[in-house]
């Protein structure tokens, strides 16, 4: 994101003309931004007018890219308007400080020094930290209303620039709608005397407050400027392209061939559509002679990252320069760590090869751990530690000469160096020849050490961090080599029985001393010192290239890798890279097709593959207006609607078969298999007894009651208590059987997932052998646990479910689950609902797999309970509201008397 920045900087404070339209069109959407008033942020209808419809065909790029524009507006808009609505929730700090730096008349840029600290001088809880591109906005108090803005006037900022220095973390430079200055009457002053008026700044010392993030919808707007690579954007266009068309000049045999036997795809043990895929993808990157799109469909369980991992493997053999990118730094961390997984056995002790392999982005979003593979390939670390290695006064050179001058004829320029040092001769100083010779020797010992110590760790780093197309397998053997003779040299200088005269002889001369009236240990050390002087002299031969200051080198880690990782988004920073042939995307049902489109254009790219789901949930959108215009929708999903050829995944792995089944009728038409693992007697767990707590259950909560909360979400109080002591129960059986489980409470709403949270707190994070995790459907997504409890929440007389009804969103929540999917819900609400909810309470019902919470004594007697409860809690007026509130206290009044 910092090369658009730092061109609308040169755009906006310097004297450079930039007449370049894609530059100028990038600033366009910063200006709309800043542009808006209070009143146009909360307009809901500001580009209603102009959001049209995305179609699914198009006559022409310039359509196609102009087609998101709007609705990427229109989105901006109600991201900002939200946040703003949540004022009171968002990162503030300080503004100690205010400098104007604009050199042109009409812009307002000017260099900020923020503070996390309060009024109070403590540090603030929610203090900003402030990125790149975070569109800030002012107060004079500490703003929690929008009504705070409204007391000076709200002026928006872009960030251009964050300070680099560690010490001044918050000094910014920014961007404003306005000039952040007012004209102030001064009152008056002691001795009544009036004060003149004059230009003060209304920032100090007022505060900050984070409004939005534009980086992604930079880049996107970036994209749709269109000024990239379009030869693949040029196939994605029309009703009736054949881009999902296998090339009929490559062929999977030739797939296998170009593998050769470095790589036996039978080791992965891959099921027949998985290979089908690996070499069907393998094919499509050596082709020259069409650009292409596939699609492989891979639901749930299928192992589409283990294809993904193999298939990359594969293509890192081939030296096929790919990025593989997806929505979300998890999951581009996911599909790096499992080709890692398949990598890092197969390298030496010194990760030759892990150079070939790169994983960009932020750190902190990416929660790379120092200790874990993924440190050797991640960039911030690789770059850095190359620069380490390259400097020109203390890195591999400079190691090299060191280590080659000090195994040399290192006595006489010691002495020489005591003579520069002192003015005086050695017979001058008054010291007796045991003495210098003492002291060579522990300067030997000092010296070798240091320089051997860098040496090595220069080593490693050269050969593990550098791309192999640098680093020959010669070169590897030589540092071995190396490795092994500055080792034993060290250990016969620390332990090695030989004297000072010896040590004296063996460096006043370049050849090897003669053993036969010498020490063993002289002899050898004689011998690894010539053997050292002639492998090191041996590595002027191999050069490596100049990197004059940290760009250089930067761009050297990109430019050279052969698979390359990060999100979609942060793939615009790849515009410079050469030679990329083939893209991956992950998780290509859940990116924005306006999205896609920044890796899609980059420069050289010949063929794309997308490997997703259209059938589970896409991508987010905060617009409704933008959501149904098809914003969302993705280009997996978009080329899967015009019936382009898709590779089917078909066997899953993950879920029980009494799981499976509904989802595999449901949505995917019975072509999923069980893979044989699921179907083993082993796989039919028993996590706690009764028939209710099989494979699959829906278990009918008809006394709870559907209320929403103060942020207008939906909870069930009743199914929140029968869900807690259901999971209390497992928590006491791993406990006293000794069994690990992990366990997953799903419901669709927020205000539900809340309560969970709220009601089960932190009492079962002690136990190793337990976990629990309480996510919404949507934040569950790509995840999976031993046990799924689903909350449905519904529970009215009218059948009445809402976004519960979302087919999308069920298939995500009903295909989490390895061994045991237990759903709670209103049994008649649901069958009610003409969804395809009714269709999993009646199915449930035939498969003899539907109980009642009264089947179950403590259950029964929980949901009693919570029902009272809340029943106690509403008015009498309240409680005869409805014909449901009757029924309910009848039927508590029955089962009370039941137990």
């Amino acid at each position: 994101m910092a090369d658009i920045l730092d061109l609308l900087k040169l755009l906006l404070i310097d004297d450079t003309e930039i007449d370049e339209p894609e530059t100028r069109e990038i600033f366009s959407l910063v200006n709309e931004v800043l542009s808006w008033s209070l009143d146009d942020v909360f307009n809901q209808e500001l580009y209603k007018t102009k959001v049209n419809q995305i179609p699914e065909t198009f006559s022409s790029v310039e359509e196609y890219l102009n087609s998101f524009r709007h609705p990427l507006l229109e989105e901006t808009h109600a991201d900002l308007s939200s946040n703003i609505k949540n004022l009171f929730n968002a990162p503030k700090c300080k503004i100690e400080s205010v400098k104007n730096i604009c050199y042109k008349p009409g812009n307002y840029v000017y260099e900020m020094s923020l503070s996390d600290k309060g009024t109070d001088g403590q540090p603030m809880k929610d203090a900003y930290k402030p990125q790149y591109s975070d569109v800030i906005a002012f107060s004079d108090v500490r703003p929690e209303h929008v009504k705070d803005f409204t007391r000076i006037s709200y002026i928006p900022a872009i960030i251009l620039k964050v300070g680099d220095d560690k010490e001044k973390p918050y000094l910014v430079e920014v961007l404003a709608s306005k000039p952040i200055t007012v004209e102030e009457e001064q009152g008056f002053e002691e001795g009544h005397q009036e004060s003149k008026k004059k230009n003060k700044l209304i920032c100090e010392p007022l505060f900050a407050v984070y409004l939005i993030n534009m980086t992604t919808n930079l880049r996107i707007w970036r994209a749709l400027c269109g000024q990239g690579n379009g030869d693949i954007i040029k196939e994605v266009l029309q009703a009736n392209s054949q881009i999902g068309s296998d090339c009929e000049l490559c062929s999977h045999q030739e797939a296998e061939m170009m593998l050769g036997n470095g790589l036996e795809l039978d080791s992965f043990n891959l099921n027949e559509s998985q290979l089908h895929a690996v070499l069907r993808s393998i094919a499509t990157s050596s082709c020259t002679h069409k650009n292409s799109v596939k699609l492989i469909w891979g639901p749930p369980g299928t192992g589409k990252t283990k294809t993904i991992g193999v298939l990359l493997s594969a293509l890192l053999k081939l030296k096929c320069k790919t990025l593989t990118c997806a929505p979300t730094n998890t999951a581009v961390v996911e599909v790096a760590t499992r080709l890692m997984s398949i990598v890092k056995p197969a390298l030496d002790s010194i990760n030759y090869g892990l150079g070939d392999i790169l994983l960009f982005g932020n750190p902190e979003r990416m929660k790379i751990d120092v200790t874990s593979d993924l440190q050797n390939v991640f960039f911030d670390y690789r770059w850095k530690t190359l620069w380490d290695c390259f400097k020109p006064h203390s890195g591999w050179a400079y190691q090299l000469k060191s280590m080659i001058n000090l195994l040399g004829v290192t006595y006489q320029l010691y002495l020489r160096a005591l003579q520069q040092k002192s003015g005086k001769t050695i017979e001058e100083s008054g010291k007796s020849e045991e003495v210098v010779l003492k002291e060579f020797r522990e300067f030997l010992r000092k010296t070798f050490n240091s320089i051997e110590e860098s040496m090595r760790k220069s080593i490693v780093s050269i050969c593990s961090q550098m791309p192999t197309s640098f680093v020959s397998v010669t070169l590897v053997q030589k540092t071995y080599t190396t490795l092994n003779l500055l080792k034993d040299i060290k250990s016969v200088l620390q332990t090695g029985s030989f004297s000072n005269e010896e040590l004296k002889e063996i460096f006043s001369t370049s050849e090897i001393i003669d053993s036969s009236d010498r020490t063993a240990s002289a002899a050898l050390l004689s011998k690894k010192r010539f053997e050292c002087l002639e492998v090191l002299k041996s590595f002027k031969e191999f050069s490596f290239p100049d990197f004059p200051d940290k760009a250089s080198i930067r761009h050297f880690c990109l430019q050279n890798a052969y698979l390359i990782f990060c999100t979609a988004s942060s793939s615009a920073n790849l515009s410079k890279v050469e030679d990329l042939k083939l893209v991956i995307v992950d998780e290509a049902a859940q990116l924005k097709e306006c999205e896609s489109a920044i890796p899609l254009q980059l420069p050289g790219l010949q063929h794309a593959i997308l490997i997703g789901d259209e059938l589970q949930l896409p991508a987010m959108v905060q617009s409704k207006i933008s959501e149904q215009a098809g914003f969302g929708r993705s280009l997996f999903e978009r080329l899967v609607l015009l019936k382009h050829d898709k590779h089917l995944l078909n066997v899953q792995y993950r879920m029980h078969p009494s799981i499976s089944i509904f989802p595999n009728e449901e949505f995917y038409n019975k072509k999923i298999l069980d893979a044989s693992n699921v179907k083993e007697r082993s796989y039919n767990k028993i996590f706690l007894h009764g028939s209710m707590y099989g494979p699959f259950s829906f278990i009918d909560v008809s006394y709870g009651k559907e209320e929403f909360n103060d942020k207008h979400s939906l909870k069930n109080m009743v199914e929140v208590a029968v869900i807690s002591k259901i999971i209390e129960n497992i928590y006491q059986a791993s406990i006293v059987n000794n069994f690990k489980v992990s366990v997953g409470v799903i419901s669709p709403y927020k205000a539900q997932v809340f309560a969970l949270m709220e009601n089960l707190g932190k009492k079962f994070k002690a136990h190793s052998n337990f976990s629990v995790s309480v996510r919404s459907v949507d934040g569950f997504q790509g995840a999976e646990e031993d046990i799924i409890i689903m909350s449905t929440v519904r529970s009215n007389s009218n059948g009445t479910v809402g976004f519960l009804s979302n087919r999308q969103r069920t298939n995500v929540a009903l295909t989490r689950a390895r061994y045991c999917l237990w759903i709670l819900g209103n049994g008649r609400t649901l069958m009610d609902s003409d969804s395809i909810w009714s269709n999993l309470v009646r199915g449930a019902k035939d498969r003899g797999c539907y109980f009642n919470v009264d089947d179950n004594k403590m259950l029964s007697r929980v949901a009693i309970d919570a029902a009272t409860t809340r029943l106690a809690s509403l008015s009498l007026a309240e409680r005869n509201n409805t014909n449901q509130s009757s029924r309910l206290v009848t039927k508590i009044n029955i089962s009370s008397n039941k137990y």
